[in-house]
């Protein structure tokens, strides 16, 4: 019956339409009709992909090699001066200065006769001074970098009380008026040259002598030919006592007055020293003052003397005017219990300590006789000026030879040498050349591992702590043999799904102390390193070279963290736990129940791999930006200023702030804060870095940071928040003080402008996998 209908109705619209159509053609269309009522909602479609972002940075577009904004280009030091081929001739009356000056590596074209000195190593004379007019004559540029400097009348100016004399000419070069200083002796080296060795001020300060934030205009060391104490000594002499009430300009105190006390003013009895020029200054000196060596090298011969620079500063005689108040700032900088007697002399600068402290007298006579002994803070013990934990350190080479893997156990293999001869390891007893590492019981030695991702050591096999090694067993008599000055070491392996593998021998090896009395003494010998084949053995393709280890102990003599006296001088080892991964959310969290509204800096938590924290540690002085760093040993915050730190407490041990131990107790706990005062540029990448490194990493082989570790357990990498490798590189370096006072402000837009670039930092499904494929 339906289909009879369909086909009726079909017919009869068939036949009305074709009579429709002979009746003429249709009207206009008539106006719409009002809307409809709105039908019912339909069902909802299947959800969608999660919008995600591409973890690609794009940092290179603007700062790679060759680009307009050239990250390299903006790290190089520019204005680095020095000069060359330096001659001092005589007529008899007038003294000529023959010289070449560069600029960048390029002739110093045009420069400007600034001011010129003698000094024959007691007293200086000014030949022209800084507001002279250059006297017709007495300058000539030879238009290529080539410059002849008269000093008119100089022979018996400066010739006469002396034979010998050191000259000095100044020169300003470009808009800057920048300053390089030639320097030389004539016709022989004065009497005091090489007191101090040049190349320990360059080692810290860099060749031209940056020193941060205290002088960044004049570079502090005022002059951009290479740092030299050889100029500064002309003009920071002794005042003259001839002369005691005249303000001797331009003399603002003796060179080592000015150098011990900036050195030393963190530790004057007021926290400061203040120079002659009313500059105050509090430095955290990277090393020891104790440790003379630093300054006073063993190599440097003084001629007057024909002794060595540092047996010339060991038999320095305790007197008023010997030196001690340059160190120690006065008489309430040393430790007198017992012998108060010392704080009523009258007038300690010129007293006759003599009377007392002169060989064969009731008190030690020499500068070393007090020194020696002392314990450095990384158990160094100073002796004849030196520190000599570093000293026969430095004397051991530890190598771990090889390693091998049969899925089971981890066979380590290992040697050592001293002074250039095989050691046996298991030596049990210790002689003047033979250390002990172990084999008495007495030894600190142990195995660190940690396993690369991409190109970076960060698969920690800690399950509660983000990046860290899961184990570390001792190096023992029972899992330790030697055959023929070789050590196997024997551990089980761990479990890791990683290719590759890092395997550390930390610990110190000890010998007879300097002291003696039957004592050891650890000492500072690089903690061995070996990269091998997971689950093979075999050495592993070598990582890129990012830090040189040799450049960080330009600065920090003897001075390097070490954990316990375990981990010395060697970034390769430092990776094993300071990398990528490493956050201390754990410790905030675990240990001191605290998060980022009661953190000191904010955070959940702060990453403490190398880059992100040198970086930020080194430049906090100089930009004003915080960084604080929970450990289970104590508290580290370091910032222009305290008050940057919400609810900080100060220096010492105290309830750390938002804590709870369990009972609603807070925990207690150091806090320990500085202002660092990092003594070269900020941009001079190579005071640390090996030279070629690439400023923007390749994101393949240096991993993204953690800069939250997600939940608990914090070893899981899978869900930490990660932030871009090249990223990373910048914005902990680069923190935003853009007016000379820190805001956190500044710091955002720093960090908005590299976000926009790359990724807000955020979790990847893969973790760093999800990077490494999106960049592949």
């Amino acid at each position: 019956m339906k289909s009879k209908c369909t086909l009726a109705a079909t017919v009869a619209l068939a036949a009305f339409l074709g009579l429709a159509g002979c009746e003429g053609d249709d009207g206009n269309p008539g106006p719409a009709g009002p809307q409809g009522p709105e039908g019912p909602v339909g069902e909802q479609g299947p959800p969608g992909e999660d919008a995600a972002a591409v973890p690609i940075e794009t940092c290179n577009v603007c700062h790679s090699e060759g680009s307009f904004a050239s990250a390299s280009d903006n790290h190089e030091l520019m204005g680095q001066g020095d000069f060359a081929d330096f001659v001092v001739t005589d007529d008899g009356t007038d003294i000529q200065l023959d010289f070449t000056v560069t600029l960048d590596g390029e002739p110093a074209v045009g420069a400007a006769y600034y001011r010129s000195y003698c000094w024959d190593g007691t007293a200086r004379v000014q030949i022209k001074g800084r507001n002279d007019p250059v006297e017709p004559g007495t300058f000539f540029d030879d238009g290529t970098g080539g410059y002849t400097v008269i000093l008119p009348g100089a022979v018996e100016s400066c010739l006469t009380t002396n034979p010998n004399a050191r000259f000095l000419a100044i020169l300003q070069v470009g808009a800057e008026e920048l300053e390089i200083a030639a320097v030389g002796d004539y016709p022989a080296a004065i009497p005091l040259d090489g007191l101090a060795s040049n190349q320990s001020c360059i080692n810290c300060h860099g060749e031209s002598g940056e020193v941060g934030r205290f002088a960044p205009d004049n570079r502090g060391g005022h002059y951009s030919a290479p740092m030299s104490v050889d100029a500064c000594v002309v003009c920071h002499i002794k005042d003259n006592p001839a002369t005691p009430d005249d303000d001797e300009r331009p003399s603002y105190g003796q060179i080592a007055e000015i150098i011990h006390g900036i050195h030393n003013s963190h530790n004057f009895p007021d926290g400061e020293f203040v120079s002659r020029r009313d500059t105050t200054y509090d430095v955290t000196y990277p090393t020891y003052m104790t440790n003379c060596s630093v300054c006073h090298s063993d190599d440097n011969v003084v001629p007057a003397v024909e002794v060595s620079a540092l047996a010339a500063a060991n038999a320095m005689p305790v007197a008023g005017d010997g030196g001690c108040f340059t160190c120690h700032g006065g008489m309430d900088g040393f430790d007198f219990t017992g012998l108060e007697f010392h704080l009523d002399i009258p007038d300690p600068g010129t007293a006759d300590c003599q009377q007392c402290h002169v060989d064969g007298g009731i008190a030690r006579a020499t500068v070393a006789a007090y020194h020696n002994g002392i314990e450095t803070e990384r158990g160094g013990i100073i002796f004849d000026g030196a520190d000599t934990s570093v000293t026969e350190g430095a004397k051991i080479d530890w190598q771990i030879t090889g390693v091998e893997d049969d899925g089971t156990n981890l066979s380590i293999s290992w040697t050592a040498t001293y002074d250039g001869v095989g050691v046996d390891p298991c030596n049990a007893t210790a002689g003047a050349a033979a250390p002990v590492f172990f084999a008495d019981g007495e030894g600190n030695l142990s195995i660190l591992r940690n396993y690369a991702q991409g190109g970076d050591y960060i698969l920690g096999t800690s399950p509660d702590s983000a990046g860290q090694p899961g184990s570390s067993p001792g190096v023992t008599t029972d899992n330790t043999t030697c055959a023929s000055n070789v050590a196997t070491t024997v551990v089980p392996v761990e479990e890791t799904d990683a290719m590759y593998g890092r395997v550390a021998i930390q610990g110190k090896p000890r010998l007879p102390s300097v002291l003696g009395g039957g004592e050891l003494m650890a000492v500072r010998a690089f903690t061995p390193t070996y990269d091998y084949i997971v689950g093979e053995g075999g050495a592993a393709p070598e990582r890129r070279a990012v830090v040189d280890s040799g450049e960080c102990l330009q600065c920090h003599v003897g001075s390097m963290y070490q954990h316990g006296g375990n981990r010395v001088d060697n970034v390769d080892m430092c990776y094993l736990c300071h990398n990528s991964a490493a956050n201390d959310e754990y410790v905030r969290v675990d240990t001191f129940d605290v998060d980022a509204s009661e953190a000191y800096d904010g955070k959940a938590g702060q990453n403490f791999g190398m880059k992100e924290m040198l970086h930020a540690v080194h430049s906090a002085g100089e930009t004003g930006a915080p960084i604080v760093i929970y450990r289970g040993r104590g508290i580290y915050g370091w910032a222009e200023d305290e008050s940057l730190l919400p609810n900080w407490p100060g220096s010492g041990r105290f309830p750390v702030f938002g804590s709870d131990d369990g009972t609603g107790n807070p925990v207690e706990q150091n806090h320990v804060f500085h202002t660092p005062t990092y003594p070269r540029a900020l941009n001079a990448c190579g005071a640390c870095h090996v030279e070629g490194f690439a400023i923007l990493p390749d994101a393949t082989k240096a991993m993204a940071s953690t800069i939250a570790a997600g939940e608990a357990p914090f070893g899981n990498q899978l869900d930490d928040v990660l932030e871009g490798a090249q990223t990373s590189s910048c914005v902990t370096c680069h923190r935003g003080d853009t007016d000379g006072v820190y805001d956190a402000s500044d710091e955002a837009a720093v960090k908005g402008h590299a976000y926009q670039n790359g990724w807000f930092p955020q979790e990847f499904p893969e973790g760093r996998q999800t990077i490494i494929d999106a960049v592949k």
